[in-house]
């Protein structure tokens, strides 16, 4: 558990389950959404060829998403759930930041720059050397506060609640 205390809310930040997060995730980040939430995403990106040749497109591994145990993070305030992330390797060495969501009353108290320290945290006990996410436009200022950066353009054409983008933060 961390405590941490912003003006007049006291957040406690901990580990938890898919089970615990589903329902903020189906209610506030994924309304109405068309694909099954699951606790890990088949969207994967290729570090390798992005360094090499730029190469920023997004592909579906339906059967390396299962290879590797997701972490989640969740913010209460009073007992409440009110924000959200996970992470889990893409492969051997790269980490994805997915599905942060915090209660739009509890916006603005940096509840998800703690949210998605914890993740980076949790990519670099896991040795990764990368840690990618696909924010959306209005998350991305969150993102990039803890040191991730956008790389390409936006992507609307196949993501039911974009325009996202693909920002990375290399941490190793």
């Amino acid at each position: 558990f961390v405590h941490v205390i912003y003006s007049n809310m006291i957040c406690e930040y901990s580990e938890t389950t898919f089970e615990e997060i589903y329902d903020l995730w189906n209610e506030g980040l994924w309304p109405n959404r068309v694909s099954k939430i699951e606790s890990r995403s088949s969207l994967s990106w290729d570090a390798e060829l992005w360094e090499g040749y730029g190469n920023i497109s997004i592909t579906k591994q339906k059967d390396t998403i299962w290879k590797y145990e997701p972490t989640f993070w969740a913010a209460k305030s009073d007992g409440k759930l009110i924000g959200v992330n996970s992470g889990f390797k893409t492969n051997d060495n790269i980490y994805r930041s997915r599905g942060l969501y915090v209660s739009p009353e509890h916006r603005g108290h940096r509840v998800s720059n703690m949210l998605l320290k914890l993740t980076i945290n949790s990519a670099k006990q896991e040795e990764c050397r990368i840690i990618w996410t696909m924010p959306r436009k209005s998350a991305l200022p969150a993102y990039e506060s803890v040191g991730f950066r956008k790389i390409g353009g936006w992507i609307d054409e196949g993501v039911e609640f974009g325009p996202n983008c693909i920002a990375i933060n290399e941490i190793l």
